[in-house]
């Protein structure tokens, strides 16, 4: 089967309208985070298992990388904002603890230098049935059908296509990964600043339960709070995502393929980003 637009963003949102380029964003920037994957993730004051402990990662927390370089062979030099004091803090953390969440190599910055949209418009959620992926398809297959990307970079193994497409009536990041050039994962970043932050949490959960009715119940669910003070509120969860001390993010399986919905945000900004990847291919995440 052909990679097209209409199949592969299909299963990210269950529906894609015709693509159409948009303006490229304004600025690249190089982005690195981190999740953490155990349960307790301790975050050391030297690369040290017998270092003291600046402070302990719960399951689905996310920090920046600082450093590209991995010191004594398996240590991640991080930085995050503590959950205790709402400082940022600094540290080291074992590789094999965390995940990336995105590539190591230069990102397109998902928050151009454009006016906030005080009325933006719906996710155009209609559709029929989720298609299924035929993963592992070459480059050539992608060019195709999308044409010439206005970006495009290599780590490795690993080739990220980079287009700018409208999606479901939304302005968006498409990304194509291909691991040893097959199609491994598609990547899908929002584009468009909301002036009303709890818009994004309120489209995040829109497309939740949308998928959750295509696909059935997602294998996590995670609302992770990093300052108790918002989590004690419970509103302003816009202003609690952008300010970095709310993130979401949930999952599904469907046919030999993963899907990860995520909602994030630093320095009142927000990433809000889905990807499906093959289930066979070890792939890290994009956000």
């Amino acid at each position: 089967m052909k990679v097209r637009k209409t199949a592969v963003m299909a299963l990210i949102f269950a529906l894609i309208g015709p693509a159409a380029l948009v303006p490229p964003a304004a600025r690249a920037e190089i982005i690195v985070r981190l999740e953490a994957t155990s349960e307790k993730v301790p975050v050391h004051l030297e690369p040290d298992l017998r270092s003291p402990i600046v402070e302990t990662l719960s399951r689905g927390a996310v920090v920046k990388l600082s450093s590209a370089q991995k010191f004594r062979t398996n240590w991640y030099y991080v930085l995050f904002v503590s959950s205790r004091t709402g400082r940022t803090l600094a540290g080291y953390v074992l590789d094999s603890a965390v995940r990336k969440l995105n590539s190591t190599l230069k990102v397109v910055d998902l928050t151009p230098a454009e006016p906030e949209i005080a009325d933006p418009s719906e996710f155009d959620l209609a559709g029929g049935p989720i298609p299924e992926i035929q993963w592992g398809q070459p480059e050539s297959r992608i060019l195709r059908a999308e044409g010439r990307p206005f970006d495009r970079d290599q780590s490795g193994d690993m080739q990220f296509l980079r287009y700018h497409r409208e999606l479901l009536g939304k302005r968006c990041l498409l990304t194509y990964v291909l691991i040893g050039q097959k199609l491994s994962s598609v990547r899908v970043h929002l584009l468009e600043r909301y002036a009303n932050k709890d818009r994004y949490v309120a489209d995040y959960n829109a497309i939740r339960e949308f998928l959750s009715v295509k696909i059935g119940e997602p294998l996590y669910n995670n609302v992770v709070w990093k300052d108790g003070a918002y989590a004690q509120k419970g509103d302003n969860l816009g202003l609690a995502v952008t300010s970095g001390s709310l993130s979401l993010s949930s999952a599904w399986a469907f046919r030999g393929t993963a899907l990860r919905l995520s909602l994030t945000g630093e320095n009142s900004e927000v990433l809000f980003a889905a990807e499906i990847s093959d289930l066979k291919t070890k792939n890290p995440a994009s956000f």
